[in-house]
């Protein structure tokens, strides 16, 4: 039995987007794992930390970037660690917490499967649209990033 559901125009939208989201990222997790034997998770975090201002950072900033718990989080990081691709060093600005950057291993397993990943996005976005449309799309999508955050009530 079919339910009926009431669509509107941002219902379909919505849909579209995670829909192309969900294969988009089913492909190239594919492709990672089969290139480089790393979960997207992993590099996830390579990647943030990379990225991040003095290529480090707190395992609470780490947590909040990634679609995985907090506790998931500190696993996968003590995984890494356990891997040699980061390390932990006390944070010197306030000597309480820990900091936690890539190690040299850390940094080319980074390269190495950012070549892999940025070829995928190349091939299976940049080959699907034109550049205006990817320019277009970008705009769009940030205004989408600037919805301020739901606080359900109590």
């Amino acid at each position: 039995m079919v339910i009926e559901l009431r669509t509107t125009d941002a219902s379909a939208t919505w849909r579209a987007l995670i829909t192309a989201l969900s294969r988009l990222q089913g492909i190239l997790e594919a492709e990672m794992k089969a290139e480089t034997g790393m979960a997207m998770e992993r590099y996830g975090i390579l990647l943030m930390l990379a990225q991040a201002e003095g290529g480090a950072m707190r395992p609470s900033d780490l947590a909040e970037g990634l679609p995985i718990t907090r506790s998931g989080t500190t696993r996968l990081v003590d995984r890494l660690e356990q891997d040699g691709l980061v390390e932990r060093r006390s944070c010197e600005s306030d000597g309480r917490g820990n900091l936690i950057l890539l190690t040299r291993e850390g940094q080319e397993i980074f390269r190495e499967a950012g070549r892999v990943h940025l070829r995928g996005i190349d091939e299976h976005v940049g080959s699907q649209l034109t550049k205006d449309e990817m320019g277009e799309l970008r705009r769009l999508l940030a205004k989408l990033t600037n919805v301020p955050e739901h606080t359900p009530p109590r």
